[in-house]
This record gives structure tokens, C-alpha cells and sequence, in this order.
């Protein structure tokens, strides 16, 4: 893509943030790939790596869950040595448990899976896989960690018919990963091909100072910053056993602290699942700060990441495509906090005025 010429105009955020309050999993198609907001559930996590081709295994098994009650959806698959994309089925793709078997636990164990043809568009549901290498995991500097991860994306209309055997999947998913971190609700859907984020992420700077709710969940480059702390949740949450204490609060201070008709907690082996509300939403900024995300938030504020690395992508010279930089990185990341002036200190003040007239 060029980089003297906009991604896309003006009109065009408009247009998106005007279609995404009607409906939040959509698009902007500009005629050589489409890229859109979607519904997704990552899991962050470390394993064990004298048995690391269990967790590979596990993995592959996650994937064939989520395949089936997503009702068969790929058309794609990346080649787990190569990263290739192949037809789904295709004889050049290796057996993934016999490939895993040949794998050494010094190497990258990656698989993806996408419903989209078109490997620079956004997936409607899509299948990311990552094992880090052994060394990545198992660094005795905590900080110089970086977490394994498996993501998905999947249809809003497919979610909303189908919320009791997704949970279903999740909570058992946990149950078997043991992750550190588990984050679901709004994001921009990247594409499986990865020289795409680009692109993408001059949407999430757009849309953004638009929606509360709107996430930024990049595990490439989030993998190691997710290891010194947490980025703030909008929907779904998964504290760990292990982050909580680094709050040094129990399991029942936590309910305790978030004693709230609309939020549940379930109690796992790993730790307490979180969703604030019955359902994820992208909470247009104009309605002012949501009050879920922001109780969490104040609980979880010593342990998060204020300097996540949240793109993958900078800006640069002659770009007029605007991006995040630090600063705005970092006033994202706080922008559920009672002195942020995230998007502005003015839209805030406005939007709180008039929720206190309703």
C-alpha cells in the first residue's frame, strides 16, 4: 500500500461508526480488502514445556471444538512450517498432530484458519494458533516472558443464537489451558495476513475515540506486554489465580468488590471469569464512560500495562495515515480512569452532563 495516500476517508469512519451502532460486527470494503469490527476471544498463557506436545495437542483439540460449533466455517489454512495459505482439506497441509509430533519444543508451533478468501480482509469466524518457543516461555525473567495465545473470531448473529454453548466452550477451554489472561468482547479482526495490520491499525485509531468498548487485541505484538500486566477489559475477563495475587486480594474480596446485578462471575480452576453484562457492547463515547468496565478497571489498575504495546505498527515519515503513538497509547489505556481525558477532557464532561439529566 502506499504510504503518500489515505486508507480511507473521512466519509468513511462516519459511515463505519454510523454502522456499527446499528450493528457491531461490520465492515468498509475499499475495493482491495475489507476489514471490519468483530466479536473475538483471546487466551493468553504459558505451558509446560516437558510437555509441550501435550499442549500442542490441546491445542489442536480447541481448534476442532471451535470448528464444529461454529458449524464448519474455514476455507483456508496456513501450512503450520511455511505459514502458507492453502484451500482448508488441501493434501499440501500436513496432519497437524503428526507435524506436532515432529516439532521440537525449541520451535514455534503456529497454525490459522480463516472463513475469508481473501487473506488481507477480515474474517467473519477465524482460528489463530501460537506456541512460543520453549526459551520464550520459560525465561526466568518474568518480563522477558511472552505468552502463547490462541484467538478467534466468530459472527455477532452467530453469538447472540448461540451464548450458552459458547460459554459452554470457553469455560471448559480455560478449565484445560489454564491461561493467564482471557479477553473477549469488541476488536478490529485481523486478517491472516499479518503485513495487513497496517492497515487496520489506522482504523482502530479512527474508531477508537469513538467507542469505549472498542478493544485492541493484537497478541503478535501483545504477547510479551501482557507479561508485565494486564490492558483494561471491556466485556469478558479472565483473572487469573496468579494476577490476583499480585493484587493481594482473595477470591471473595474480588466478588466482593464487584458485587453487581450485572456482573457474573464464575469460579474456575485457573481463576474468576468476568463479564460485565449480559452481553459485549462497543459503548459509543457520547453516552459517556460505561460504568462496568470502568468498576473493573479501578479494581485491576495496579496490575495493568500502561505502556502495552498495542500496534505492531508505527507511524512514519510522509504517512498521512494517522496511527497511535505513545502518548495516545497510553491516554488509551487509562481511558476508563476518573481523570482521563480520553478521547477528550471536553467530550467527557459533555457526555457526563447529560447522563446526569437522564
Amino acid at each position: 500500500m502506499s504510504t503518500t495516500e489515505r486508507f480511507f476517508t473521512a466519509e468513511d469512519v462516519e459511515g463505519m461508526v454510523a454502522d456499527l451502532k446499528e450493528w457491531p460486527n461490520m465492515s468498509c470494503d475499499d475495493g482491495n480488502q475489507d476489514l471490519g469490527v468483530s466479536p473475538f476471544i483471546t487466551f493468553y498463557f504459558l505451558y509446560d514445556t516437558k510437555r509441550h506436545l501435550d499442549i500442542s495437542n490441546l491445542m489442536i483439540d480447541i481448534h476442532e471444538e471451535f470448528y464444529k460449533i461454529t458449524g464448519n466455517p474455514y476455507i483456508i489454512a496456513t501450512h503450520p512450517s511455511s505459514e502458507r495459505p492453502h484451500p482448508y482439506g488441501s493434501k499440501r497441509l500436513p496432519d497437524l498432530r503428526e507435524f506436532a509430533r515432529k516439532t521440537k519444543k525449541e520451535d514455534y508451533f503456529i497454525f490459522n484458519f480463516t472463513d475469508q478468501k481473501k487473506h488481507n480482509s477480515s474474517p467473519s469466524t477465524a482460528g489463530y494458533f501460537w506456541k512460543m518457543r520453549d526459551h520464550m516461555n520459560d525465561n526466568s525473567e518474568p518480563s522477558n516472558r511472552d505468552y502463547s495465545f490462541i484467538q478467534f473470531y466468530y459472527r455477532w448473529s452467530w453469538w447472540k443464537d448461540n451464548k450458552n454453548a459458547w460459554r459452554r466452550f470457553v469455560l471448559e477451554t480455560m478449565e484445560k489451558l489454564k491461561p493467564d489472561q482471557v479477553y473477549s468482547g469488541f476488536s478490529m479482526a485481523n486478517p491472516i495476513a499479518f503485513g495487513t495490520r497496517s492497515a487496520v491499525t489506522v482504523w482502530e485509531r479512527s474508531l477508537a475515540p469513538r467507542f469505549f468498548g472498542l478493544d485492541i487485541d493484537y497478541p503478535f505484538s501483545m504477547s510479551g506486554s501482557l507479561a508485565d500486566g494486564i490492558r483494561p477489559p471491556t466485556w469478558g475477563f479472565l483473572l487469573s489465580d496468579m494476577w490476583r495475587e499480585k493484587l493481594d486480594l482473595s477470591r471473595d474480596q474480588i466478588k466482593l468488590s464487584l458485587q453487581h446485578p450485572h456482573i457474573r462471575i464464575d469460579e474456575l480452576g485457573a481463576g474468576l471469569w468476568i463479564e460485565l453484562g449480559e452481553e459485549p457492547a462497543l459503548y459509543p463515547v457520547e453516552d459517556g464512560v460505561p460504568e462496568l468496565p470502568a468498576l473493573l478497571n479501578k479494581l485491576l489498575k495496579p496490575i495493568r500495562n500502561d505502556h502495552m504495546a498495542l500496534l505492531g505498527f508505527g507511524q512514519w515519515d510522509g504517512d498521512p495515515n494517522e496511527r497511535f503513538n505513545d502518548a495516545d497509547s497510553l491516554r488509551w489505556m487509562r481511558r476508563f480512569d476518573a481523570d482521563s481525558d480520553w478521547p477528550s477532557a471536553e467530550l467527557r464532561q459533555r457526555a457526563a452532563k447529560t447522563t446526569d439529566k437522564q
